[in-house]
């Protein structure tokens, strides 16, 4: 079987080496098998392809109008994408899409918005703006070009795909920013942007906003906007303070990446091990990515010793509350969170039986991705799978798979002495705080889980709800056309972990919402979450 895996990565090597710009014109029998490829990868790799379409007839109408609909003189990969984007619309998976082709003659040159906007629980409104728009600091949006926020959303959604209402208005939040990006969502989009504005007093305003800053002023230019000085501006992934002078401790959490995950990945041969370090270097290092994988390794912190450092220091101090900051954290690998769960819960989070269910689909691309046969699958995991096949897990407790002992001995496989520091806690912990958890739209993926599973332990949640759903599909597969060069994402996973509460699996609710009104109340601070989570605590957690 391992022919089906090397099919998969061919294709996509050899599409890398012919990248077409987004005018380039593809012949029509290429257009087609483009298509015939991508559905082809959708429906033999997403766990439920079908069910958004009505079922799986409906799913194959809705194939064919799109063969059909494609013109004798084939399609730019603009136009490819344009044709294929609302399927993955309507399919609402955050984790499967389609990026959009590189512009080789954009109609107008990239500019943004004089203002910045931000997500509350009830309202999208403006955060920051330039010196000349400072009156529409606190405005929320009403309508975008006459429509509605929940339509001028759902066209955001159908761009790109939306698991609730806080991933949609996220997603129009992000296109609005830019003259392109609102051009993917009204096409007749030029210079300006036409919306109308309310006040907390209901008193609504219209007002055309020109797109005039370059991408330099915009990302780092004047703005009147305020940032909260007691938290120091974190560097790389994580880092951790007291607040002020307080005993507050915060542990700031930007990305669930670490030492920790790409040891694994060393360990079990993953093929994308590179490709993966390269992308954190280019993220959260000055320096170039040594050569070498093992020293590249060695220069990523470890998310471990982050966390041992925090709590002991906190056990020095007597300090009774964590914040766990997860604001902006768009996820990475999810085991990262093992740490701070053991050294925080030790064998309340080791006893701990989560309700979870993960469901994988045995596919060509999941076994390349793993660069495994179906053979060697199975004799890793003593089964019988066939491609197509659904690997059915419960998460359950870690005591339920294993003694403490055993425990330990996986977990060396992670290094940065998280297996050492196991034993040594013998069941214990350094400290057990009271954790509060900060999140927004943008937590997502593996920050999500991080969240829910803190919240299981007891942690409660401030801010603006995730834009991930609980009940979900997740674990990216990448994807590359083999003609048009377009590149995307398919889920090959579905996550259930509110197997009886549709509408918590849709949306988790913060326990401490961060409200329009809040954010006035904290003069639309950047940290204006941290500093209502500081408050809470000084009220005994009342809001």
């Amino acid at each position: 079987m391992r022919s089906s895996a090397l099919v998969f990565t061919l294709a996509l090597l050899a599409s890398q080496s012919g990248l077409l710009n987004g005018q380039d014109r593809v012949e029509r029998s290429q257009v087609l098998d483009d298509l015939r490829y991508v559905i082809a990868l959708l429906e033999e790799t997403h766990p439920d392809p079908y069910s958004a379409f009505g079922g799986e007839v409906e799913f194959k109408r809705r194939v064919q109008a799109l063969l059909d609909s494609v013109p004798e003189n084939g399609l730019t990969p603009a136009e490819l994408y344009d044709l294929l984007r609302p399927v993955f619309g309507e399919l609402g998976d955050g984790h499967t899409y389609i990026s959009s082709p590189p512009a080789s003659d954009p109609r107008d040159p990239l500019r943004y918005l004089p203002v910045r906007f931000e997500l509350a629980t009830d309202v999208l409104f403006v955060k920051s703006a330039t010196p000349e728009y400072a009156d529409l600091i606190g405005y929320g949006l009403k309508s975008v070009r006459g429509e509605s926020l929940d339509v001028a959303a759902a066209r955001a959604a159908m761009v790109r795909p939306s698991e609730n209402v806080y991933a949609a208005r996220r997603w129009l939040l992000r296109y609005l920013r830019s003259n392109r990006g609102a051009q993917r969502l009204y096409d007749d989009v030029a210079g300006e942007l036409s919306v109308q504005f309310v006040g907390l007093d209901g008193g609504q305003i219209e007002r055309t906003l020109p797109y005039e800053l370059e991408r330099e002023a915009y990302f780092g230019g004047e703005w009147r906007a305020v940032r909260w000085d007691a938290i120091d501006p974190a560097v790389g992934p994580f880092a951790w303070q007291f607040i002020g002078d307080s005993d507050v401790a915060y542990l700031r959490v930007s990305s669930i990446v670490g030492r920790e995950a790409f040891e694994e990945l060393r360990a079990v041969g993953r093929q994308d091990l590179r490709d993966q370090l390269s992308n954190y270097y280019e993220r959260y290092e000055t320096t170039p990515m040594p050569e070498s994988v093992d020293e590249a390794i060695e220069g990523v912190p470890c998310f471990t010793t982050a966390v041992h450092d925090v709590l002991t220091a906190m056990q020095e101090r007597n300090s009774e509350y964590l914040l766990v900051d997860l604001r902006g954290n768009g996820g990475g690998w999810s085991a990262l969170t093992v740490p701070l769960l053991l050294l925080t819960y030790g064998d309340r989070y080791f006893d701990y039986d989560y309700p979870v269910t993960f469901v994988t689909r045995i596919s060509p691309a999941y076994l390349s991705l793993n660069d495994l046969t179906l053979r060697e699958l199975n004799d890793r995991l003593e089964a019988d799978y066939r491609l197509g096949d659904y690997r059915f897990m419960e998460e359950g407790s870690l005591a339920s798979g294993a003694t403490s002992d055993e425990y330990a001995a996986e977990l060396e496989v992670f290094g940065c002495r998280l297996s050492e520091y196991f034993r040594e806690m013998d069941g214990h912990t350094i400290r057990s705080p009271t954790v509060l958890v900060l999140v927004d739209a943008a937590t997502f993926s593996a920050a999500y889980h991080f969240m829910y599973r803190l919240w299981h332990l007891g942690a409660r949640i401030v801010g603006v709800p995730s834009s991930q759903a609980g009940n979900a599909f997740v674990d990216v597969t990448p994807y590359q056309l083999p003609h048009s060069g377009l590149t995307g994402s398919i889920a090959r996973t579905a996550q259930i972990f509110f197997p009886e509460d549709e509408e918590k699996g849709r949306v988790l609710f913060p326990d401490f919402p961060m409200t329009w009104q809040h954010f006035v109340d904290y003069g639309f601070d950047e940290h204006a979450t941290v500093r209502y989570a500081v408050d809470l605590i000084v009220n005994g957690l009342e809001p």
